[in-house]
């Protein structure tokens, strides 16, 4: 019995620390889940907005809307931390940093309309901003697109590798 309450302890600890120490993932859970909230109908009779929520729900969607998925691009161990031109886009107006799981809970209505306020902004914007006759985030969504194109933003692409490669030594 005695080895076995130890051995359980041990598996704790370890469980606890492996998920404290963690690498903070650049997501926001409050930020997808207010994106389909504000852009996913799953009843829709629409084809482009059903089509639009099956790629969004689809394994190439979720997490990709604003992040680039590095592993097929032949980069490991990235996570989550490079971003598309949308996920970009959505930076100048949302900083992780405040929405804190704390302030999620503190102040729900708030956080929701920050974001809310932050997508209104971002799909009016041009996909590209070198090409103005480029479609608007919010025109992609309408059509059943994602926003993303699924470029990886070269600055966040040189901090990833670089905090990467840091810890590997």
């Amino acid at each position: 019995m005695k080895k076995f309450v130890i051995g359980f302890l041990y598996g704790t600890f370890a469980t606890v620390f492996f998920w404290i120490a963690q690498p903070d993932a650049a997501a926001i859970p409050a930020f997808k889940k207010e994106f389909e909230k504000a852009y996913v109908d799953k009843d829709a009779a629409d084809a482009h907005k059903q089509a639009f929520a099956e790629a969004a729900k689809a394994k190439t969607g979720k997490c990709w809307i604003c992040h680039v998925n590095m592993k097929p691009l032949g980069e490991e161990k990235l996570g989550k931390k490079v971003r598309n031109n949308y996920g970009n886009a959505l930076s100048q107006f949302l900083e992780k940093e405040n929405y804190s799981s704390q302030r999620r809970k503190k102040e729900p209505e708030k956080v929701s309309a920050e974001i809310l306020e932050a997508f209104k902004k971002v799909g009016a914007m041009n996909s590209d901003p070198q090409d103005p006759n480029s479609p608007t985030f919010d025109e992609l969504i309408a059509t059943g697109k994602l926003p993303g194109n699924g470029d990886p933003n070269p600055e966040d692409l040189k901090k990833a590798i670089a905090d990467r490669n840091s810890k590997s030594k």
